[in-house]
């Protein structure tokens, strides 16, 4: 006799070589998930981040100080934040697993329509109008995030969680490292001045990515994920329950008070104000103090990106095995060090390059830990609804720029090397205090360090009613 999880994977072929090494760490139908929501999420990310690449031009064309350049970013990233939670609630009652697609459809439609709206100069005529445009799809844009981390999530087995989130979220650095270098080849065919044609065709790549993953993600695909996660010994990412049961009611207001999840999603907010805070900066710093044309700007304020995709990965991995706490605290203070450093990268290209390749080896993985102890904490059915309060720490990440802007008005301006000075001891000091309430105020969830692990909170009041 056999099972129906045997019969679900009657016909697969015993893995060999290079594809065996895959296999061994996730399922095909874990690989192709990642892969396309790994491109989306990185669509995603592009149409978030070409704003602050594009700043400088947009400076130019509309002859705007550090203060008001500092509130239009910062406005818009605290809007990134403003509907995470909700709208990571609604997908929670849509369904989980393959069923989350059809909630995920209408949040991506609205961040792509915005995003190519701002590329129609009619519409965009004064710095207000842009503003409008960008503000709404960044409503949407940071709910998409948190659908997209829940969905990841939900297509990988448990023990796996920490590692495929970290894989995940390298399309943050290593996209927007790609999306950056085209709107550098954009620059260079029609011109910096010609900053909305970046926004009128980049965006459009989201379209085929979306329509490949929706027809993956089929109730078939995933009751065949499961039955190969439960044939490795591994648990499925949903339990017992099916990809249909939603949240229990009440799971919002239990999630606002378990530290668990506010301290970390608390943290994401602090983590956007130093990488929200440095995105600012660096475009800025390198036009106006450094002199860099516009075309290299775009391309070398990214650099950060190429070892930002390899720290997501390790310290993901890292976290799976000694413990997501601890490897953010550790993290934290890297940044804190790092974010110092940045007050040397004028005194050549090969000190811009080597700093920034230093601080992308924390930057983004904070991201990916983050999600996954929240994750950890969340109960049965909720997972999207710790992720939007990640994302809502948006509201916090905002005033990153919205400070480093009126620190650099206050150190005399574009031109005054004092203004940046003082917005890098900002991000340096907030990086320091992220740490120390993660190590006050979470409890571990998995790893070595679980059993040493010591706060000023229980561990029953993080980790209540969660699956172990």
């Amino acid at each position: 006799m056999t099972t129906p999880d045997a019969q679900l994977l009657r016909g697969r072929r015993r893995p060999g070589g290079l594809g065996g090494r895959f296999r061994r760490i996730g399922s095909r139908w874990s690989w192709t998930a990642m892969l396309w929501l790994w491109l989306l999420y990185g669509m995603n990310a592009n149409m978030r981040s070409w704003i602050q690449t594009v700043q400088p031009a947009i400076v130019e064309e509309f002859g705007v100080g550090p203060t008001t350049i500092g509130w239009f970013s910062g406005g818009l990233t605290i809007l990134l934040g403003v509907a995470a939670l909700p709208i990571s609630a609604w997908s929670d009652k849509g369904g989980h697993g393959w069923e989350r697609k059809f909630r995920h459809l209408p949040v991506v439609a609205v961040y792509l329509a915005f995003s190519v709206l701002t590329g129609v100069h009619a519409l965009t005529v004064g710095l207000l109008a842009v503003f409008l445009l960008q503000a709404v799809k960044n409503l949407a844009s940071g709910g998409g995030e948190a659908i997209e981390v829940t969905a990841v999530a939900e297509w990988w087995p448990l023990e796996r969680r920490g590692f495929a989130q970290g894989l995940h979220h390298t399309a943050f650095p290593w996209g927007t490292l790609i999306g950056g270098l085209g709107v550098a080849g954009v620059y260079s065919l029609f011109g910096s001045e010609n900053w909305r044609v970046v926004w009128l065709t980049l965006p459009l790549l989201a379209i085929p990515i979306f329509a490949l993953y929706w027809r993956f993600a089929t109730q078939e695909n995933y009751d065949r994920f499961v039955a190969d996660t439960r044939a490795r010994g591994l648990t499925p990412p949903l339990g017992q329950q099916s990809a249909d049961v939603p949240a229990a009611p009440g799971a919002v207001g239990r999630a606002l008070r378990n530290p668990n999840v506010v301290i970390p999603s608390l943290s994401a907010g602090l983590a956007n104000v130093g990488y929200m805070g440095l995105s600012f900066w660096l475009p800025l710093y390198l036009a106006f103090v450094a002199d860099y044309p516009l075309a290299q700007v775009a391309a070398l304020s990214v650099v950060f990106t190429i070892t930002g995709g390899v720290g997501q990965i390790v310290w993901g991995f890292v976290s799976d095995r000694f413990g997501r706490k601890y490897t953010l605290v550790f993290l934290f203070l890297w940044l804190a060090v790092s974010f110092s450093l940045f007050r040397f990268v004028g005194s050549g290209l090969a000190a811009l390059i080597v700093i920034q390749l230093i601080t992308g080896v924390a930057i983004n993985g904070v991201y990916p830990v983050l999600y996954a102890i929240t994750s950890d904490s969340s109960e049965p059915g909720s997972i999207a609804i710790g992720n939007g309060l990640n994302m809502a720490g948006m509201l916090v990440g905002g005033f990153g720029a919205i400070v480093m802007g009126q620190l650099i008005q206050l150190g005399g301006g574009y031109q005054e090397v004092r203004g940046f000075n003082l917005g890098l001891n900002f991000i340096a000091g907030v990086s320091l205090l992220t740490a120390v309430l993660i190590l006050l105020f979470t409890r571990e969830t998995i790893g070595r360090m679980y059993a040493h692990d010591r706060a000023l909170v229980s561990r029953e009041r993080c980790l209540r009613g969660v699956r172990r």
